[in-house]
């Protein structure tokens, strides 16, 4: 029973070290992606706007909507550069080889899969830039911040968006 008791000490400490660890090195690596994925325009500065709930909100919501922002079209381009290349592979089949039916067959299911994924990314691209440019004339006002650039991106990254659509 002694014997027992030790091992499953041994066991929880164990067990609580590589938690300690696991946390401290996703902490680490969460604050290195940060620093290399800051947001356009950079973090607002919550200190700036202490008293007021609904100023901070609107900084937070860029700030966030910006990294999500970022993510997803970084997505879209790995998708759109996969769809490409299974695109090109698909145009390399032998139509003449009597597999053709079935690897055409195999190579279009995971194609279509993608396609609809990287719709509903678009999809929520075209709901987050209106919040992000609502959020950027806000912060604008609010605390005279210039984002006369950030609003061109945005402006940009939509018209991109929509011509995607048509393409």
């Amino acid at each position: 029973m002694m014997l027992d008791l030790d091992m499953t000490s041994i066991l929880l400490l164990l067990g609580a070290v590589a938690a300690g660890a696991v946390i401290y090195y996703s902490l680490g690596i969460a604050r290195e992606w940060l620093k290399r994925n800051r947001p356009m325009g950079g973090t607002i500065a919550r200190a700036a706007v202490p008293d007021s709930f609904l100023d901070v909100h609107i900084a937070t919501q860029w700030t966030d909507g910006r990294l999500r922002l970022d993510f997803l079209l970084a997505l879209i381009k790995k998708l759109r550069t996969a769809l490409e290349e299974e695109v090109e592979a698909l145009r390399r089949l032998d139509h003449a080889d009597p597999q053709y039916d079935h690897e055409a067959r195999q190579m279009v299911e995971p194609n279509l899969r993608r396609f609809t994924f990287d719709q509903h990314l678009r999809d929520e691209c075209r709901v987050l830039i209106p919040l992000l440019q609502f959020c950027a004339r806000d912060l604008a006002q609010s605390q005279s911040l210039d984002m006369t650039q950030e609003l061109s991106a945005l402006a940009e990254i939509q018209t991109a968006i929509k011509l995607g659509d048509r393409g």
